[in-house]
């Protein structure tokens, strides 16, 4: 049966309808997808890790570990690990005792060596927090601040401060961020890694 006329220009219109519907649709998404990348690019963080031995503003000698977020959006860190010798450093006065007393300090006697240097005021430590911070654009964050003791006053603060500088280069750091969009991602340094993840790792209990 042969199509007339009217019933042609019905079914012709009929398809237009679909063809322009299922067009509009595709340019809402796409607009809506371009729009969210828009937005996320203008909240984009991205933090970086640097560290030093020497203030100038201030004219110091000043062993500093620090963060800063160099985007331009907000970012939380959710997940900071220091790394030397292949193993984390959960703690400074272990890590010092690791890697920055005389090496005639039997293995036993290395971590009160490092206390007792604290208790007789040999050396001062300044901290500050990252992991689950919040860093606003621009911001910096000094994690660790350790002013050069006095090499006559405290020879041996000044000796193990001596001992760090040296063993900062070595420090490797791994810190997972994420944006307000719940964006995240896994910086490697010195490395100057950046790579996308689904979620930032959990720090597992410490036992005891």
């Amino acid at each position: 049966m042969r199509l007339t006329t009217t019933r042609m220009i019905e079914l012709t219109v009929a398809v237009s309808v679909v063809v322009i519907s299922v067009a509009s649709l595709f340019v809402a998404v796409e607009q809506s997808r371009v729009q969210r990348q828009t937005l996320e690019a203008s909240v984009l963080p991205v933090i970086q890790y640097g560290t030093g031995n020497y203030n100038l503003p201030m004219e110091e000698w000043r062993l500093t570990l620090s963060f800063t977020n160099t985007g331009i959006g907000p970012a939380e860190v959710r997940y900071m690990e220091l790394i030397w010798d292949g193993e984390p450093v959960r703690d400074t006065s272990e890590f010092i005792a690791r890697c920055c007393i005389p090496d005639d300090i039997p293995p036993q006697d290395r971590l009160s060596y490092v206390h007792q240097a604290f208790r007789d005021g040999q050396m001062a430590f300044l901290f500050d927090s990252v992991e689950g911070r919040f860093f606003a654009p621009q911001e910096e964050v000094e994690y660790i601040v350790f002013r050069r003791p006095d090499a006559e006053a405290q020879p041996v603060g000044y000796a193990i401060w001596q001992e760090l500088d040296r063993a900062r280069q070595d420090v490797s750091v791994e810190v997972c961020y994420c944006s307000v969009f719940e964006d995240c991602w896994m910086a490697r340094f010195p490395a100057q890694t950046r790579e996308p993840v689904d979620m930032c790792p959990v720090r597992e209990p410490e036992d005891g």
